[in-house]
């Protein structure tokens, strides 16, 4: 099952996401290609964050890494659409993908997203 998180709610999905969940990440891209490029493999999230680059663009900053590390730093520019897909078993959203316009990001959540924190945020 997919969920697309309306653009006007996007800053908040990405609060909620900060604020409220704990657990791992694994990223990685996928260009236009097809080719996957993994960007990180199971770290602790830190924070994802919303925002403008400049006047034009939108961009999505992920922060992962263990708490001893320097964080690993994600940025999407320009992204197109934020879609959630559910796990069938656990009910919970274990996959996020973020197009954009050099490609797709992919994010694997463990464990997945209690749909709860959600709520109000899904199309």
């Amino acid at each position: 099952m997919t969920t697309e998180i309306p653009h006007q709610l996007w800053k908040q999905f990405c609060e909620r996401i900060s604020e409220l969940y704990r657990g791992a990440v694994s990223i990685q891209i996928v260009g236009r290609d097809g080719r996957k490029r993994p960007v990180a493999d199971d770290v602790p999230l830190r924070t994802v964050a919303f925002g403008k680059q400049t006047v034009c663009n939108d961009i999505v900053t992920i922060e992962a890494g263990r708490p001893e590390e320097r964080p690993l730093q994600h940025q999407i520019v320009e992204p197109i659409r934020i879609v959630l897909k559910k796990d069938g078993e656990s009910g919970r959203y274990n996959h996020l993908e973020i197009l954009a316009e050099t490609g797709t990001t992919e994010i694997d959540f463990h464990p997945g997203i209690n749909p709860a924190l959600l709520e109000k945020l899904a199309a």
